[in-house]
């Protein structure tokens, strides 16, 4: 990911470009917050640049939210693009980071002068790619099928998104299906690496996707605890002080078009079903998003 900051003393403003998932905010995670909430300014967040974001992108925004609100300061959202504004609003998170679409506006909803002109400077995180083991895809796989495997380590998951992106990429998946084969993957998988296994031990995910006429088949495949993604508590999106807790599967849940859950060989199989039919506009999902659009004063 890639934090551009611009220089002022009256507010924080800085945009995010690239993937805003769990590589993301750990890359993030200390820059972010030291050009933000460590100021203890209002601040804004351009988030034009944000090409995907998960739960946990939200949840990262929203604990700076809280921070700075302590310290009597807003933090709205400039600008978010696609799919990013239809998960913050899904998400209800709009309640809490105010949304707005003109810089001088958000500017001067958190108390800024939009006349002030800042210096720009650039983080940037660029780790290294773990690559996903293909071991499980025989050479005479079809070529609308994709089978990976990757180790409980939050590690694998930026070589993983690279292989799937570029399988979407090449059978010209629609934005949106894309969008959603994304956030499922994120969600599930992260759910089963923080908490699926009892033991530090290494354990091995099995990832099936596949796109068979106008749908996208997702399977994931694990041995830790039994759990059914469908029985997540409900997350109260009403109450005063907003909780991104179980967030994650609330969005997948919303996105994609069915999730089924079985327990079979002490595995965990879940299936997901997304529709893969183009939209209005006919955009397609990219296999690679540099972020490069980061918005500027």
């Amino acid at each position: 990911m890639e934090l551009i900051i611009h220089e002022r003393d009256d507010v924080s403003y800085v945009a995010l470009a690239g993937r805003f998932d769990a590589t993301g905010v750990e890359e993030m995670d200390q820059p972010f917050t030291e050009a933000t909430t460590g100021r203890g300014l209002p601040t804004v967040v351009d988030m034009s640049g944000i090409t995907f974001m998960s739960s946990l992108g939200i949840g990262f925004l929203f604990a700076n939210t809280k921070k700075l609100k302590k310290a009597g300061c807003k933090l709205v959202l400039l600008n978010p693009q696609g799919m990013v504004e239809a998960v913050l609003k899904t998400s209800k998170m709009d309640k809490v980071m105010p949304l707005f679409y003109e810089l001088d506006e958000a500017i001067r909803a958190v108390g800024g002068d939009p006349t002030i002109v800042g210096e720009v400077s650039k983080a940037e995180a660029d780790p290294a790619v773990a690559e996903p083991e293909s071991d499980s895809a025989p050479s005479d796989t079809p070529d609308n099928i994709l089978k990976l495997s990757v180790t409980n380590e939050m590690s694998e998951l930026e070589g993983l998104y690279a292989a799937v992106n570029q399988f979407l990429a090449k059978h010209k998946t629609p934005y949106r299906s894309g969008y959603a084969v994304n956030l499922a993957i994120e969600e599930l998988l992260v759910n089963v690496i923080r908490y699926a296994y009892v033991d530090d031990d290494q354990h091995t995910i099995e990832i099936g996707l596949g796109i068979i006429d106008e749908q996208i088949i997702l399977e994931i495949r694990d041995s830790g605890r039994p759990f059914d993604p469908r029985e997540a508590p409900p997350r109260d999106v009403d109450v005063d002080d907003l909780d991104v807790g179980g967030l994650g599967l609330t969005l997948v849940l919303d996105m994609v078009d069915a999730l089924t859950y079985r327990r079979e060989d002490e595995k965990n199989h879940v299936h997901v079903c997304i529709q893969n039919r183009a939209e209005e506009g006919n955009e397609l999902w990219n296999a690679v998003n540099d972020g490069s659009s980061a918005g500027s004063e």
